[in-house]
């Protein structure tokens, strides 16, 4: 305790001293830029500036990434190829549009691996573990902070044995470990104190705050203040939101809804003008619930809506499921995206092939029948048309047995992977711990394939034979969900509950309730009326 006592009060004396800000350091790094002639250097400042930037305008941040990756690119720098990735996938991780923030970091730790580079690969393992940690998966996010803690610990990097001592102690504060997250916290301040680093030490104090109010120590607002204030004199818009987000949590808590109020507010107005998601997220529903208590019901309901969107825009179980793809070896990936290119390809010649052949034979029998209608041109004119209507007819059907045949190629797709899941699962009890693990997640990478692109696939081949399906769909129920409208995709070509189950991954009583839930949207009261019949009418 009286360690940590001191480190508190010497958390006080930096907080009145210092008055650093970020925008002395951009400005300086733009100055530079402009007088730098070097392409590597440029690459390596537009690396640094997109990354400072982050404190004062994320958005800004793409910009000047994109820059770095195109020069870096032009000139074949590949460590400013991977730290653009890491500033790109910091950006689009603001945005909440995890999976592709997560590929970025993949293909950086592939190039920092290829380099040697170290620290870059510790700097990888952090990126990736912070996205663990916002989709609350915990065990894969404390996996990669601990492989980044330990090798910042080998190079004696302090900063970053800081910062990964702070995100391991956020993990242990999650699953409830108070006792190892206090130390993982007091590690982080006292490493911070030590760099004279303001900005991480606000973010550790904010996160020792937060653990305070768990526990009831009467420490954790004054924390909460020392970090915002610390922000306020950065000018850190991004800390500041989160800043003001946890005094008006800990006044909620305390059931003063009136003091939370103007501290949630400001947290959502700087949350809004960095595009934080998940702080949006967080702030309107807790606006939305103090306002409740406050029986300011208008403005209650307002904010809930905005959580429900804001929530909605983050997709974390879509976005869970594409990130798990990627946890595989890189060039297990690339293999698997070089043959479903191949396939693709090979089915769309064929397809082109056979509408070349249909149009061919299309193209002959439209000048046979022109050449005849010189001499009976009033009946050739009738028949020239019952003709074409008639190719019309059998192209739909030829196209109709195409989609046919692409879903019984999806399903025996699945069935296949299927089988393979059963015999690697009894295949895996014969071999050794270590080889089981391996094994386990090749399992996991067959499960997630056998609807990974199943839908992309049946979209794809849907609208070449009905593109005008969803316009029309849409237009008279403008109301439908994504979901409710692949649904109807699904049984306009009259598909089985078990065909529509094998290539969404839903359960067969999943599916039944959507069906029911559809017919209320489309106005379906009368029993009588055929859901499949209604939807071919589009």
């Amino acid at each position: 305790m009286k360690k940590l006592i001191s480190i508190l009060i010497v958390c006080f004396v930096l907080t009145g001293y210092s008055k650093a800000q970020l925008s002395p350091m951009i400005d300086s790094l733009l100055v530079k830029l402009n007088s730098t002639q070097s392409d590597t250097s440029r690459v390596n400042i537009l690396n640094q500036i997109a990354s400072e930037v982050f404190y004062v305008n994320p958005d800004d941040i793409k910009s000047y990434a994109d820059q770095a990756l195109e020069l870096s690119e032009s000139i074949g720098y590949k460590r400013g190829i991977a730290q653009a990735y890491n500033n790109l996938g910091i950006y689009y991780r603001g945005l909440g549009i995890y999976d592709k923030a997560i590929d970025y970091f993949f293909h950086s730790l592939d190039i920092m691996e290829s380099l040697n580079d170290e620290a870059g690969v510790a700097r990888s393992y952090n990126l990736i573990g912070i996205l663990y940690y916002y989709l609350n998966n915990y065990e894969l996010s404390l996996e990669y902070y601990q492989k980044a803690l330990a090798m910042n610990e080998e190079q004696h990097d302090k900063k970053w044995i800081a910062g990964n001592s702070n995100n391991i102690g956020m993990i242990y504060e999650r699953i409830g470990e108070y006792d190892l997250a206090l130390e993982y916290y007091l590690n982080a301040i006292e490493m911070s104190i030590e760099l004279g680093n303001k900005n991480w030490l606000a973010n550790h104090m904010g996160n020792l705050g937060s653990l305070y109010l768990k526990i009831g120590h009467p420490e954790s607002l004054n924390l909460f203040e020392q970090r915002l204030e610390i922000k306020e004199q950065l000018k850190d818009t991004t800390g500041m939101a989160q800043a003001n987000y946890l005094i008006g949590d800990y006044y909620f808590q305390m059931k003063k809804y009136k003091l939370a109020l103007p501290f949630l507010q400001k947290g959502f107005v700087y949350a809004r003008k960095t595009n934080q998601l998940s702080t949006l997220s967080q702030s309107s529903e807790l606006l939305s619930k103090t306002y409740a208590n406050l029986e300011d019901f208008e403005n209650a309901y307002f904010y809930n809506k905005l959580f429900k969107k804001f929530n909605d825009s983050l997709d974390l179980q879509s976005n869970t499921e594409k990130i798990m793809r990627l946890t595989l070896q890189n060039e297990f990936r690339e293999e698997q995206q070089t043959e479903e290119i191949d396939s693709q390809n090979s089915k769309i010649r064929q397809t082109l092939l056979a509408f070349a052949l249909i149009g061919g034979i299309l193209l002959i029998l439209f000048l046979f029948w022109r050449q005849r209608s010189k001499v009976r041109q009033h009946f050739l004119q009738q028949e020239k048309l019952e003709i074409e209507n008639e190719a019309l007819h059998d192209e739909l059907n030829y196209k109709d047995r195409l989609m046919g045949d692409n879903i019984n190629y999806l399903l025996h797709k699945n069935e296949l992977l299927t089988g393979v899941i059963e015999k690697l699962n009894i295949l895996k009890t014969k071999l050794k711990p270590e080889n089981q693990k391996i094994v386990n997640s090749i399992i996991y990478e067959l499960q997630s394939g056998i609807h990974d692109n199943t839908w992309e696939e049946f979209e794809l081949r849907f609208n070449q034979i009905h593109s005008d399906f969803y316009e029309k769909l849409n237009k008279k129920f403008p109301d439908l969900t994504s979901s409710e409208s692949r649904l109807c995709a699904f049984l306009k070509l009259n598909m089985t509950t078990r065909e529509i189950s094998a290539i969404t991954g839903q359960t067969t009583k999943s599916i039944e309730t959507a069906r029911t839930r559809l017919r209320k949207k489309l106005n379906l009261v009368n029993k009588e009326i055929n859901l499949n019949d209604f939807l071919h009418e589009f």
